[in-house]
């Protein structure tokens, strides 16, 4: 016979009967309980119900605040293919890191609303979402402040003298790398 297969007619009835429980298994659920100590029951495992949905919920918000972080290296990478001259591409890529984030920053509430723990769920510790909503709108905070650095790289940010005074001269560049 190989060691692959078994044969069912030499097992023994006996040896089976040593194994252990699997995992999970609770030899108490097949007992007969009496009323009271179903109920008991019941609001104990309702209160590690409610735990478990909060902590759920709570994990569940973090993927959501974690999300935008997933966009930043896209980000990065289209700003650094588009260049620095003005194009349609260029213009519409930048315009992207600014409006999608604010708008996303508007809608906190809307995006977190369905994370909100109710009832007597929303007094347990790690119920509150401020965290998760701070790291969200953090995370937008960078992007835009990759449009930022983009403008700049365009040219468009006034950030000389020359830009904001008329009688100021505007520097000149001496030699250009090529």
């Amino acid at each position: 016979m190989s060691d692959w297969s078994v044969d069912y007619a030499s097992l023994n009835a006996t040896s089976s009967s040593k194994l252990p429980n699997p995992v999970g298994f609770e030899a108490s659920a097949l007992q007969k309980q009496s009323k009271s100590d179903k109920s008991n029951r019941q609001v104990g495992d309702a209160d590690k119900d409610d735990q478990h949905q909060v902590a759920l919920k709570v994990k569940r918000a973090w993927d959501v605040a974690m999300g935008p972080a997933k966009s930043i290296p896209m980000n990065a990478i289209m700003i650094y293919m588009s260049g620095t001259s003005l194009q349609i591409f260029t213009v519409v890529v930048t315009a992207m890191l600014f409006f999608n984030p604010v708008k996303a920053m508007m809608q906190v509430q809307q995006t977190f609303s369905r994370f909100e723990s109710t009832g007597s769920a929303r007094s347990q510790p790690g119920a509150d979402l401020l965290t998760a909503k701070l790291a969200f709108i953090g995370l937008h905070f960078i992007t835009i402040l990759l449009g930022v650095y983009k403008v700049n790289a365009m040219g468009l940010l006034p950030n000389t003298t020359s830009d904001w005074l008329a009688f100021i001269k505007p520097k000149e560049i001496l030699e250009y790398a090529a």
